[in-house]
């Protein structure tokens, strides 16, 4: 990703988040909110220079389970209640089975309308899904696996590559 060059005069913009609320409380709390940000940029050059503070961002944030992650597992839980589950209940055993914390919980999608976590299971449900695993016919607002989906993981259970092999079946 090339960087942005920016110039005398340019804006920046900050997009805040509805899981931001230290952010805008801090942000309430200034007289002068351009100063503030800008004070704050001028301390980190003193102390670090001019590094790319997203690599850092990264090493620091919690890492939640990707849909290629939960997709294996959500196939399982769905397998073993062989009955249609309503999508808040395969929300709710996947954030149990994946151990999310209630700070990691508070991680949003960019626009900040959902949960990240919640985001990638039902980014995992679509692929499970593309690949005929889930019914398509289920009654609005739950998941069922299908005969496909049974035949699949009865036959890949006990093979230790079903994760791969579910994330990366062709579409």
């Amino acid at each position: 990703m090339s960087k942005e060059q920016y110039h005398a005069g340019n804006s920046l913009t900050l997009r805040l988040r509805k899981s931001d609320e230290g952010i805008m409380r801090w942000a309430g709390a200034q007289s002068e909110i351009g100063d503030s940000i800008r004070f704050l940029i001028e301390q980190e050059i003193q102390r670090n220079g001019f590094k790319d503070l997203s690599l850092e961002i990264k090493n620091k944030r919690p890492i939640l389970p990707t849909s290629t992650d939960i997709e294996p597992n959500l196939l399982a839980y769905l397998y073993n209640r062989n009955e249609p589950v309503a999508i808040n209940d395969a929300y709710e055993e996947m954030r149990e089975l994946f151990e999310i914390t209630e700070d990691e919980a508070r991680i949003t999608v960019r626009d900040g309308q959902e949960p990240q976590w919640k985001n990638n299971v039902r980014w995992a449900s679509q692929q499970l899904n593309i690949k005929n695993f889930i019914r398509k016919d289920s009654q609005y607002g739950y998941w069922e696996i299908s005969e496909d989906g049974k035949v699949y993981y009865e036959k890949t259970q006990n093979n230790i590559t079903m994760q791969k092999e579910v994330a990366h079946k062709p579409i």
